[in-house]
């Protein structure tokens, strides 16, 4: 219904306005906050990926770190096993006591030496093929958090653009 001067209430008044058809600043509101959106999107993705790629990086530089430091160790594991032996093996002479006991007794030492040698090694692979396998993971993610967020652009520009076609087809 209309009022006694011909004009339609208030409420119809308003939605007529509301629902009347888009005006220019509308659409070119709704087209930037579209592209905003599809751009925060992928570059939410690409932030993502590159900080992932810092961290696998860095787990790549400590598994590098951890073999160094393995062979480092396991070097200077075997420089003091050397020593020990050869005072062992003058201290046998000098006591007088030189044969096949003395002999089964220090190449008993030398195998544990090296066993404790090769033991350190294999923890230093072992610790470096758990940080390559962690950085070979996060470099993943980083690749998935960048599709993700393309994935997130492309639905925001088609939720956009269907925002649009329904604001002209009423």
């Amino acid at each position: 219904g209309t009022t006694h001067d011909g004009l339609l209430p208030e409420r119809h008044r308003l939605r007529a306005i509301r629902e009347g058809p888009m005006s220019g600043v509308d659409v070119a509101l709704a087209v930037v906050s579209t592209a905003m959106s599809a751009m925060g999107s992928m570059q939410q993705g690409n932030a993502a990926k590159q900080s992932a790629n810092f961290n696998a990086a860095v787990a790549r530089n400590n598994a590098i770190a951890s073999r160094q430091n393995a062979r480092a160790n396991a070097k200077r594991l075997q420089r003091e096993a050397r020593q020990r032996a050869g005072t062992n093996r003058a201290n046998a002479a000098a006591s007088g006591i030189y044969g096949g006991s003395v002999f089964d007794l220090l190449e008993d030492n030398a195998m544990e030496e090296e066993l404790d040698r090769l033991t350190i090694i294999h923890q230093g692979e072992l610790q470096a093929s758990g940080l390559e396998a962690s950085a070979g993971l996060m470099t993943a993610q980083g690749r998935q958090e960048q599709i993700a967020g393309y994935g997130g652009a492309a639905g925001a520009l088609l939720k956009g653009g269907g925002e649009l076609y329904g604001m002209y087809d009423d």
